[in-house]
């Protein structure tokens, strides 16, 4: 125990021998949690003597907390109170938390994951599976997944979900519900992902030429029996029959995926007859009515008369802790991205009767761990490995794909058209011409790309795996719903709201350069900065030339973008169609497409002048400024603009000016040169300073021969 722990428990020791007046957590409006620098968890014995002080840390809810004290108490611990100390080491007034460490009856605890999507490396926004599974080793917990844990970010993608299995192996994963992004790299990789697995990947209700598909040896592929502290938990998985529209249609060739409920049904009679004292559905599903043809609060109200205690769900990136309404049954789902980490705990009584306790534990409840070391080594050395196959070129390009910060400034991406944006949209395209069903074969396909969605350039010259991946972070998948042309006006109008004004002399655009700025495929619309906001589209075609009527709320369109745009509001009331794979796949595809799996630079415009602004101006010229670095530059120096054209210009006190067409433009002084940007509307090389941010010049550098 150091000095400073000492030091605490005698103060709680003596503030009880002398029955002072308890000590306060924080206040519930939290205005006491300034003053307060840490708190302390004293436990106590049935007596009534202290046996243990722990130090707890702050940003806890009363559920994480409660956990946290539970999982260091000692073990002739029966009852623990946490406190909050001022900088001084004081208690501060008032009643302190009182936390109950017994119970009626044995429990076992199930810690829960859903929609990884690769995220199992730990960060500020992931929970790492090295904490996670250093709970599991504290808790003697059982560990499960409800699915679409391999498919998402570069260490997912780039080992075909080889290394995320490896990760979940090290942290001691004992069962795993069937996702339908578990199919994207077709069956074959999945059947690796199950034989390399050390736990089963099950699906109950998911069979592959009349036999259940996860069926192995050692495994049903239904269901297990896991069986901690003298308590027998079944669990079965299954997986929402709407995979047959989440993942490319070529990798279910042969695959069935049966009626939840009846499935449910059968598993649970089965796992009663075998003797689980608790029985617990692991499912893919979801609790949203247009991504599932059957929800998981639907199934728990079917079955609300069986012997289902709980459902662990996954699919919809949904935050749900309930017991769902008209039933005992308890429902649960973390979100996406191991943002956070479920802690079911199932308490058995004497008489059988169950009851569940579900905890949804934060970042800043895994704080308070050291991580596994042992999972860190492994998840340290496959990240070592991701480094190198990151480094393998995929081509080349002739001209920088532009997107995010351009010239470490401007984020173009947010405030107009850019070829990366337009190369992004149109993989998407591609995408959701494989993966749209024959109903809506043939119908227009556009494509929308939130300018946030995607954060660097690509520079031209070679281009490698890593470069596309750290353009898009998110781990998004490509999505598709019927939308109509009113509801795609009125999506564009709320996209564009953040550009509010354009001067009409210079072309320059007055924006907050807001993520949501649409990049868009399939279409080209015409705006005006200057409207109101709600009236600024003043039109939109389609690539075949149709005009699209904004007061149209018949004709069928099919919208493709990431599973983020799609989630918006101005699309929440219209028909989910498919889902395809992830967006950075759908690029990367795309791009191999393109130049031929490598053998040709990829070729394409700075712009194609899908998005215009009714200030347009093709005849407008406007000066563009670079700061020129190099030793003896020349007073006149002639550049490359767009990867071919010629444009001369003086230079002055290292300053090179070039009168160029209106729009954006990519310029370099040799082919073997990085390019740079200007742009009139957003101010990349004409305006030097913009409000209170100092732009300068894109800098060129020069070479004397």
């Amino acid at each position: 125990m150091n000095k400073l722990i000492k030091r605490i428990s005698a103060l709680v020791t003596a503030a009880f021998v002398a029955g002072a007046a308890m000590p306060a957590a924080l206040a519930a409006d939290g205005t006491e949690e300034k003053a307060v620098s840490l708190r302390m968890a004293a436990y106590y014995d049935e007596a009534g003597r202290l046996v243990g002080v722990k130090r707890v840390g702050e940003g806890l809810n009363d559920d994480e907390l409660e956990v946290l004290v539970g999982l260091f108490e000692p073990s002739n611990a029966v009852t623990a109170k946490v406190f909050a100390w001022t900088a001084e080491l004081e208690p501060v007034e008032g009643k302190a938390k009182t936390v109950d460490l017994g119970g009626d009856g044995n429990s076992v605890v199930i810690l829960h994951t859903n929609d990884m999507h690769g995220s199992l490396v730990g960060s500020s926004s992931v929970i790492g599976s090295d904490y996670v599974a250093a709970l599991k080793k504290a808790e003697n917990a059982i560990l499960a997944d409800g699915g679409d844990a391999t498919q998402g970010v570069a260490l997912a993608s780039q080992s075909k979900g080889m290394d995320i299995i490896k990760i979940m192996n090290a942290a001691g994963y004992d069962v795993m519900a069937l996702g339908n992004h578990e199919f994207d790299y077709g069956q074959e990789q999945l059947r690796k992902f199950r034989e390399l697995a050390n736990f089963p990947i099950i699906s109950a209700n998911t069979y592959v030429d009349g036999n259940i598909l996860c069926g192995a040896e050692d495994n049903n592929g239904e269901n297990v029996i896991i069986e901690k502290n003298g308590i027998k938990v079944g669990i079965f998985a299954l997986t929402t029959r709407s995979t047959a529209t989440s993942t490319k249609p070529e990798n279910l060739t042969g695959v069935e995926f049966r009626d939840e409920i009846a499935t449910a049904k059968e598993q649970v009679e089965k796992l009663d007859a075998e003797g689980a004292d608790v029985i617990v559905a692991l499912v893919h599903m979801g609790i949203l009515d247009d991504a599932a043809e059957c929800t998981s609060r639907e199934l728990a109200l079917a079955l609300k008369d069986t012997e289902l205690d709980a459902i662990i769900d996954g699919h919809s990136h949904s935050v749900v802790d309930e017991v769902v309404e008209g039933t005992n049954i308890a429902l649960a789902q973390t979100g996406t991205g191991s943002a956070n980490v479920g802690h079911m705990e199932i308490t058995v009584a004497d008489d059988g009767k169950v009851t569940v306790d579900e905890t949804l534990l934060s970042g800043a409840f895994f704080n308070e761990l050291t991580p596994d070391a042992e999972v860190t080594a492994v998840i340290n050395e496959l990240n070592g490995e991701l480094s190198e196959t990151l480094k393998q070129p995929i081509g080349v390009t002739a001209n920088t794909l532009w997107g995010g910060s351009v010239n470490g400034k401007i984020a173009e991406s947010r405030s107009g058209e850019t070829n990366l944006g337009d190369l992004i949209c149109d993989a998407m395209i591609a995408e959701a011409e494989d993966i749209v069903p024959a109903d809506k074969k043939g119908l227009p396909i556009v494509a929308i790309e939130n300018g946030g969605g995607f954060r660097t350039a690509i520079p031209n010259g070679e281009m490698n795996i890593g470069s596309v991946i750290n353009c898009l972070p998110f781990a998004n998948a490509v999505m598709t719903k019927e939308i109509t042309p009113a509801v795609l006006y009125t999506a564009l109008e709320s996209f564009v709201s953040s550009v509010t004004a354009q001067d009409k002399e210079t072309g320059f655009l007055t924006a907050s350069y807001s993520g949501s700025f649409p990049q868009i495929g399939g279409m080209s619309f015409v705006y005006d900065p200057n409207a109101e906001k709600g009236a600024k589209i003043t039109s939109v075609a389609l690539n075949n030339g149709t005009a699209v009527d904004r007061e149209d709320a018949d004709t069928k369109l099919v919208l493709v973008s990431n599973d983020y745009v799609i989630g918006n509001a101005a699309f929440a009331d219209c028909p989910f169609i498919a889902e395809g794979s992830g967006l950075t796949e759908s690029v990367l595809a795309y791009i191999a497409e393109l130049t031929e799996n490598g053998k040709k630079p990829l070729e394409l415009p700075v712009a194609e002048g899908r998005i215009k602004t009714v200030n347009h101006d093709p005849n407008r010229k406007y000066t563009a400024r670079f700061s020129v670095k190099g030793e003896g530059v020349p007073a006149e120096l002639t550049a490359i603009v767009d990867g071919s054209e010629a444009f001369t210009g003086k230079v002055t006190d290292g300053v090179l000016e070039l009168e160029l067409p209106d729009g954006p433009h990519a310029v370099k002084l040799y082919e073997d040169q990085t390019e740079v940007y200007v742009n009139n509307y957003s101010g990349n090389g004409t305006v030097e300073d913009y409000n209170g941010l100092h732009l300068g010049w894109p800098e060129l550098e020069y070479v004397a021969e």
